[in-house]
């Protein structure tokens, strides 16, 4: 049994053919202003506006997309859920037991969203979290070269440069760690070496990283290894080899970081709420023989 949400709507409206009649001399529109007339009934600025903020997102995208279809559609649902009703289908099985899932999975959301609501998160509760956890916040500034290679065979994309193999990327990064770790200047193995044109031009510099930036996780977690001034071994990614100098550590500041503090505590504490209850009705089962799966 499967219930279909106005936003999988596939039917083709009738109407759609029909010329648009010409537009009113422009008024002042009211919440009382009747905007719209379907099946005889007039329907107001006022009633479309409460039933658009009603409307979860994706439903709202498809009325903001186009409002006359999306409403042509659901005064459509409207009217058929208006035959089912008269019939009674709503007291029959399965459609009853459907009816009521629906309804109890609108009101887990709700819930979900009052207790958020209601849970109350002081500046003293985010100042802590951001103490205890000041290294969670904490920003990496890197230097990096890119050294791209050429799955399989090596390939010539420019006449004037040649595309490396792997083996030989990877030789070369390790020529990078070795002479960086021996003393060379970072930066002038950037310009000689490089082959991202982003931060060779800013000598390496990638930019402030944070360990909540999409970054791909080998990358990620060496930069968080790395002390000041360390350099990294070669860091395979598909296409090439970085090499990477961590050069200092900074948190970030408080202020920038709380209002994502605090959603992450209002967060938790409805997840406290939730395994509260997920305790309180926690299955005991009598006849483990009646859940078992049917032998084949």
């Amino acid at each position: 049994m499967r219930f279909l949400p106005i936003c999988c709507f596939a039917i083709p409206l009738l109407l759609q053919g029909q010329a648009a009649a010409p537009p009113a001399a422009a008024t002042a529109v009211t919440p009382d202003t009747v905007v719209a007339v379907t099946g005889g009934i007039k329907l107001t600025a006022g009633e479309v506006q409460k039933l658009v903020a009603s409307l979860p997102a994706q439903m709202r995208q498809n009325y903001d997309r186009d409002p006359r279809g999306f409403l042509s559609q659901y005064f459509m649902l409207k009217r058929i859920v208006a035959f089912a009703e008269e019939k009674k289908l709503q007291d029959r099985s399965p459609y009853k037991e459907g009816i009521e899932l629906a309804r109890m999975q609108v009101l887990w959301q709700a819930a979900l969203e009052e207790q958020s609501r209601e849970a109350v998160v002081s500046s003293e509760d985010e100042k802590k979290y951001y103490e205890e956890r000041k290294g969670d916040y904490t920003q990496a500034r890197v230097k990096l070269v890119y050294i791209p290679f050429a799955a399989g065979k090596a390939q010539t994309v420019d006449p004037s440069k040649k595309t490396m193999t792997e083996a030989e990327g990877l030789a070369k990064a390790e020529t990078v760690v070795k002479e960086a770790r021996g003393g060379k200047d970072f930066v002038a193995l950037v310009k000689a070496n490089s082959e991202d044109p982003i931060s060779k031009e800013k000598d390496g510099d990638f930019g402030p990283v944070k360990r909540t930036d999409r970054l791909p996780d080998p990358i990620k977690n060496t930069i968080f290894q790395l002390k000041p001034g360390e350099v990294s071994e070669p860091i395979r990614q598909p296409n090439g080899y970085y090499v990477i100098r961590l050069m200092e550590l900074v948190p970030q500041p408080f202020e920038e970081v709380q209002s994502a503090i605090h959603l992450e505590l209002k967060n938790q504490r409805v997840k406290q709420w939730i395994e509260t209850n997920a305790k309180a009705t926690q299955l005991q089962v009598e006849r483990a023989d009646f859940f078992a799966s049917p032998q084949k």
